[in-house]
């Protein structure tokens, strides 16, 4: 599974390196602001998927003697990582914008960005396509940040071919300003939204209310099960489900590792076929019981 994940950090990697490298010349040529922000968008779409392969590798390992449940939580702060390099990429490209708005600096040949700028946006699309589809195989955090951040780029690079093709049409340069402060501000909130993705993720944050209130449906619909308790969820790319059961004093053993098993198989049906289930039976009247865990 990691190698596919991995397969498709390269992948997003070749793009960033073909968009950094064209844009950067481009913006130079050109001049145009939102072609340079747009570069500077794409080196932090580079740098962090260079990063995100080391914590790929690293969250796929199998849980060790000093990390007993895995290594799965550092892709909430790869997340993280990202959201706050996104976050200051955008705050850079505002300064830069108005800056070059103050001091009267505009851009030139806008028709030779708008024909680069074309390509560019079909490679981006293509790259947040596939990675779309690795992320919703894989569960992987860190791929579904990297598409998120990359979709902005597809956006980014909107941005840059209206802008170039508004001033060409126009001959108005505030335009490129205004639309790279709009694209930088776009980047911001983003950012944000993957900081806080990270952030749960690290902190241990619950399914999705929906998903949550699935299992609770489903668990109260077993006729085995007197009630359940205790019920607790974490999500991330190993979601947890732990929960109590109360049943009645004569189960066998056997009887209870089979209700288990039928509850694993419907809750990974739910929630995903790599949850963890973790239940714990209270026989009626009693405070204690077994813990069985898959």
């Amino acid at each position: 599974m990691a190698s596919r994940e991995i397969r498709a950090i390269w992948i997003a990697i070749g793009c960033s390196v073909i968009g950094v490298v064209t844009k950067t010349v481009i913006g130079i040529i050109t001049g145009s602001m939102t072609i340079i922000s747009s570069a500077v968008d794409s080196g932090g779409d580079l740098m962090v998927s260079v990063v995100n392969l080391f914590v790929v590798r690293l969250a796929d390992r199998e849980a060790d003697e000093d990390h007993n449940y895995g290594h799965a939580k550092v892709e909430g702060l790869g997340a993280m990582f990202e959201g706050g390099f996104i976050f200051s990429a955008g705050c850079f490209i505002i300064y830069e914008a108005i800056h070059k708005a103050i001091i009267g600096e505009v851009s030139h040949d806008s028709l030779l960005g708008i024909v680069v700028m074309i390509p560019l946006l079909a490679l981006t699309i293509g790259t947040v396509l596939h990675l779309r589809r690795v992320a919703r195989d894989t569960g992987s955090l860190v791929i579904k940040a990297d598409a998120l951040h990359y979709m902005t780029d597809v956006y980014v690079n909107v941005g840059v071919l209206v802008a170039l093709s508004l001033v060409w049409l126009t001959h108005e340069p505030i335009i490129d300003t205004v639309i790279s402060v709009g694209i930088a501000l776009y980047m911001v909130i983003s950012s944000l939204k993957i900081v806080a993705e990270g952030f749960g993720v690290v902190m241990d944050k619950s399914l999705d209310k929906a998903t949550v209130e699935k299992v609770r449906a489903l668990l109260g619909a077993c006729k085995e099960i007197a009630s359940f308790h205790d019920f607790k969820t974490r999500a991330g790319k190993i979601p947890h489900v732990d929960f109590h059961v109360v049943v009645r004093t004569e189960m066998t053993v056997v009887e209870l590792h089979d209700l288990f098993i039928e509850l694993r198989a419907k809750i990974r049906d739910v929630v995903g076929g790599g949850t963890r289930v973790l239940m714990h039976a209270d026989p009626v009247g009693h405070g204690e019981g077994a813990t069985v865990e898959s």
